[in-house]
């Protein structure tokens, strides 16, 4: 469960916009504090987490169809493969009502036409610019992936962990200088989630799995307007 004490909330902004009285100023300082909280304790969340026992989505889903299948023993593998899907919509649902609620955008991306959210992502943070979906890099890097992974065709969803991807995203900070670590936020516990990590920074950046559609985390206000998801 994530945590927040009173003393991490007090921030000169906050501060500012509480003696101007603007509503709409306040909001934002506080959303920017929270999403800054958050942040601040992926590394305390990285060094408890027990990395030999990760929890997947799948694995959160698959309890649920187990439990459903205990109780209604009419339940068919058509069933199932529908429920499954409905209880995916349900979390992804929850988890972005999460990161809302704790001061952040999510960054609407296409995949470019050929599964590339996940680069498109890591694209964005390492570069600082949502408001583009680098579909050159993107379509280099791709190409560098499948060159190092046969399994990786030129349309196919690319795998969020493994030495390809991983070597690659070192490759891609490595080129534009950014300090960071990547968060990918799967379902944890209700709707909070739990996280991956991939990257040798020390500045988190959430990246949302949303069942195999990737999607870059920021805190509110911080992207264009026009590429947000409210």
């Amino acid at each position: 469960m994530w945590t927040k004490h009173s003393s991490v909330f007090i921030s000169s902004a906050q501060k500012a916009a509480w003696d101007s009285g603007d509503s709409e100023a306040i909001r934002a300082a506080d959303d920017a504090v929270l999403a800054q909280a958050l942040l601040n304790s992926l590394a305390e969340f990285e060094a408890t987490q027990t990395v030999s026992d990760p929890v997947t989505e799948d694995d959160l889903i698959k309890v649920a169809i187990e439990e459903s299948l205990s109780t209604n023993t009419s339940t068919t593998p058509t069933g199932n493969r529908v429920r499954y899907d409905e209880l995916q919509t349900e979390k992804t649902a929850g988890m972005k009502s999460w990161f809302e609620k704790n001061g952040f955008d999510i960054v609407r991306n296409t995949g470019g036409g050929a599964n590339n959210c996940l680069l498109i992502s890591i694209l964005q943070h390492a570069t600082g610019n949502y408001d583009s979906e680098h579909d050159s890099e993107v379509n280099a890097y791709r190409k560098l992936l499948m060159d190092r992974d046969n399994s990786i065709d030129a349309y196919g969803p690319l795998p969020s962990s493994g030495a390809a991807i991983e070597g690659l995203i070192d490759q891609i900070l490595k080129k534009t200088g950014k300090p960071l670590r990547f968060a990918i936020a799967g379902p944890g516990t209700g709707n909070e989630p739990t996280f991956h990590f991939y990257g040798k920074g020390k500045d988190y950046a959430i990246i949302f799995d949303q069942s195999g559609h990737y999607e870059a985390v920021v805190p509110r206000g911080s992207a264009p307007k026009k590429s947000r998801i409210f």
